[in-house]
């Protein structure tokens, strides 16, 4: 009897500001089911941040069982640029030049060479006259170089290097098959260390992106401000209180005391409420831009998304339901994350997650979620 061949994707890397996540998806169903993952914190008084990177991506691949060589990275935080253009509509042939000429005169690239890419979002009225909205998106070639010569001195075979908020939508087009998914508004936020980025999709297609500098590093200090401890001391505590408000038993509730809580919450509460209003503002311009629906949900994903005043504030100052995101749901093997409580835990992997699915049969091939929108070096390319 023929048994059917079981499909190995690529390792995805999640490099971010405090830890490395490393995921491989395997299965030859209609659903995937992890076959490795790792985990590993940086440490943040580390002497040489990108060496240490490399001795930890190097241990993993020692200590976990990935397969094959062959793995997709994304650039993260201020290691790209983003801009929204429009310009006329134009055959499709001439918009990389056009959008590269634009991308010259707006970027701050200061004569630096930088790789360019971009994704139509759709039509718009600009005055008297119909343009296409572009996302233009910007990596200097000494950043894209030095993650490619990072990964090959592993023996790491590099297909791609994606963007964070790119990978982001394409773990959640997964759960968007259905006809009535085709024009439905979906809104993602992934709070990270650096900062947060916004990602408005209709059906399974990017539609708009935004980037703001609100994230677990600006929220650390001003706890450690506030309470009169370091960042450091600040991060260990917010770990604290966002894993037991994960926790789904009335015992994971216990270990903080509720007046610590109450000074994190108001530390913190000023930031996530500019937070907030930077989401209603994006909101009302992509309404305004596209006329579109109303958005079906506010999905938060990220390192920081258990954190309690972000849900309380967004809930309260949104009219979209909010909800935390599950990004690798209905795959299996969710075990080898490890963790006491794994699926508060999910929300941290959105990135490796759309990573470990590029190129993959587990979703469709739509421009820049299902396929390939990445920054690379004429010697890299991205398989099918």
């Amino acid at each position: 009897m023929l048994k059917r061949r079981t499909k190995c994707g690529p390792i995805g890397l999640d490099i971010g500001a405090s830890s490395i996540k490393m995921l491989q998806l395997t299965g030859a169903g209609r659903e995937p089911a992890i076959l490795a993952a790792a985990h590993l914190e940086i440490a943040p008084t580390a002497v040489d941040p990108g060496e240490s990177v490399r001795t930890a991506i190097a241990a993993a691949l020692r200590r976990h069982p990935f397969q094959g060589r062959r793995v997709v990275t994304a650039l993260c935080g201020d290691e790209f640029q983003m801009k929204n253009i429009r310009l006329p509509r134009m055959p499709k042939a001439e918009m990389a030049s056009a959008v590269e000429f634009e991308a010259q005169e707006r970027f701050a690239f200061g004569g630096r060479p930088a790789q360019i890419r971009h994704i139509p979002v759709g039509e718009v009225r600009h005055g008297e006259e119909l343009k296409e909205e572009i996302i233009v998106l910007a990596a200097f070639d000494e950043v894209v170089e030095a993650r490619l010569a990072m990964l090959e001195s592993l023996k790491l075979r590099p297909m791609a290097i994606d963007i964070a908020p790119c990978a982001v939508a394409r773990n959640f087009a997964r759960f968007l098959r259905r006809a009535e998914d085709v024009n439905a508004i979906n809104v993602f936020l992934d709070v990270g260390q650096r900062g947060t980025s916004v990602v408005f999709m209709r059906g399974v297609e990017i539609s708009f992106l935004k980037r703001i500098d609100i994230g677990g590093k600006s929220l650390n200090n001003a706890v450690g401000k506030a309470m009169g401890i370091s960042a450091h001391e600040a991060a260990d505590l917010r770990v604290r209180i966002m894993r037991e408000g994960g926790g789904r038993r009335a015992a994971d509730h216990s270990g903080v005391p509720e007046e610590i809580r109450a000074s994190a919450a108001d530390a913190v509460r000023p930031l996530i409420e500019r937070l907030s209003r930077d989401v209603q503002l994006c909101m009302r311009y992509f309404a305004v831009t596209f006329r579109g629906r109303k958005p079906e949900s506010l999905t938060l994903v990220g390192g920081e998304a258990h954190e309690p005043s972000l849900m309380a504030i967004l809930s309260e100052a949104i009219d979209v339901p909010c909800l935390i995101g599950h990004p690798l749901r209905g795959i299996g093997g969710i075990g080898l994350l490890g963790g006491s409580d794994r699926r508060s835990l999910q929300p941290a992997w959105a990135v490796a997650g759309g990573l470990a699915l590029l190129g993959s049969p587990w979703i469709g091939s739509s421009s820049a979620v299902g396929g390939s929108l990445a920054m690379r070096s004429p010697a890299v390319g991205v398989e099918a």
